[in-house]
């Protein structure tokens, strides 16, 4: 299969230098490759842009960080500029198997719907665990969301379907993209033929009231946005999607249960989660908590 025509984009956010061998092994299996990188300092940028010069790939260094969706935005929009025709989207703790990019093109290629097909979506393990992750599927069969890293995405469905939200920042980016693509009347599929290896926060186990309760503490500032985008999402998709949103509602609930029950800094969390739920009935969107 030829790989031709497909772009590269990876985020970062002050990586550490192992990254490089992640980006090195994605620049191996596709025809262009740019790096954008949110607001690090410049001695972690070193590493990337030593490697950007001995591999030919492309460094975008944002000055301050701009938030997960307008990186993406911006990674795509310089593939598009070079005219590819796909890109392939990671986050920096990503890492792909060999034939990686081959296999995510084959799937886009067979597909019976392929002139509606927005996203192509790997398999996912999990690298603290090496288990599966568990995919939720539509009604057409596709799955219903996609994580961002790992996708592989055709430039004509930016086209069509627009941008990812750069209001949202961080949170339900990838997922509101898939959500509004579906309600355009595109579909999604996975490709299980193509491995991509995922770095998740490790949850801790707390031991309260006599159960074991499972809690991954994000900082109260992720708290706001994660909160937030959620309810965003609900009063957007809740006709179309109920089943998403009942469980994007069940989420907001036990985390906050979690907050207040095992995790540091519950007053703080808890007031960060409060002002998420505030800002989403008032419509507050962008960067109003720093990351």
């Amino acid at each position: 299969m030829n790989t031709r025509g497909l772009c590269a984009v990876i985020i970062t956010f002050r990586p550490q230098a192992s990254v490089v061998e992640n980006v090195a092994k994605v620049r191996t299996q596709v025809d262009g490759l740019v790096v954008v990188d949110n607001g690090s300092a410049a001695e972690l940028l070193s590493p990337l842009q030593a490697a950007a010069r001995q591999w030919d790939f492309t460094v975008i260094e944002n000055e301050v960080n701009l938030g997960i969706a307008a990186a993406l935005n911006s990674g795509v929009r310089w593939a598009k500029a070079q005219g590819f025709a796909y890109v392939l989207l990671f986050d920096q703790d990503s890492t792909v198997a060999d034939g990686f990019s081959t296999a995510m093109l084959a799937e886009f290629e067979s597909h019976p719907q392929r002139d509606r097909l927005a996203v192509v979506t790997p398999s996912q393990v999990e690298r603290s665990t090496g288990l599966m992750r568990v995919q939720r599927w539509a009604k057409d069969g596709g799955p219903l969301v996609a994580i961002t890293s790992g996708s592989l995405i055709p430039m004509e469905v930016f086209d069509r379907c627009g941008w990812f939200q750069e209001e949202l920042i961080i949170d339900c980016v990838d997922h509101e993209f898939c959500l509004r693509a579906r309600s355009q009347g595109y579909t999604l599929t996975e490709c299980r033929q193509a491995v991509l290896e995922v770095a998740v926060g490790s949850a801790v186990r707390h031991r309260a009231f006599g159960l074991i309760i499972s809690a991954r503490h994000y900082s109260a500032r992720r708290r706001y946005y994660m909160t937030r985008n959620r309810l965003v999402m609900v009063l957007r998709f809740w006709k179309q999607e109920p089943g998403w949103c009942c469980r994007a509602l069940k989420d907001i609930l036990q985390d906050a249960i979690k907050v207040v029950l095992v995790e540091e800094e519950p007053w703080n969390k808890t007031r960060h989660t409060a002002r998420g739920i505030y800002d989403a009935f008032c419509g507050r969107m962008g960067k109003v908590v720093e990351l």
